[in-house]
């Protein structure tokens, strides 16, 4: 599933996730808006983490979606600042990035 962001029909503003009120104008409508391939800005990694022993490592990144929000991803391999990765939801609505297929 694609990912969707959300901007504020008043003012503009692109947030994810969604909000009740829009930070900047206090505005109650929002437009879902596709939040195309993304920048990853910074990356992690998980080596432990509890409840998943051998479970293998969680590569995570800040990554800024075309449409300007930042969200953080798992990624399915490590990735580098300045990758242009494809934003998606899992059945689980975790957001995932993929090594976009034309960069």
């Amino acid at each position: 599933m694609e990912l969707t962001v959300f901007r504020c029909t008043q003012c503009g503003t692109t947030l994810f996730p969604a909000r009740y009120l829009c930070p900047h104008c206090g505005a109650d409508q929002w437009a879902a808006t596709p939040a195309g391939p993304g920048t990853v800005e910074e990356t992690t990694v998980v080596r432990h983490r509890v409840g998943a022993q051998g479970a293998g490592d969680a590569h995570l990144a800040s990554v800024r979606t075309a449409a300007g929000p930042v969200v953080v991803a798992r990624l399915d391999q490590a990735l580098q600042p300045g990758d242009i990765v494809t934003l998606a939801l899992d059945d689980a609505m975790r957001v995932l990035a993929h090594p976009h297929a034309g960069a």
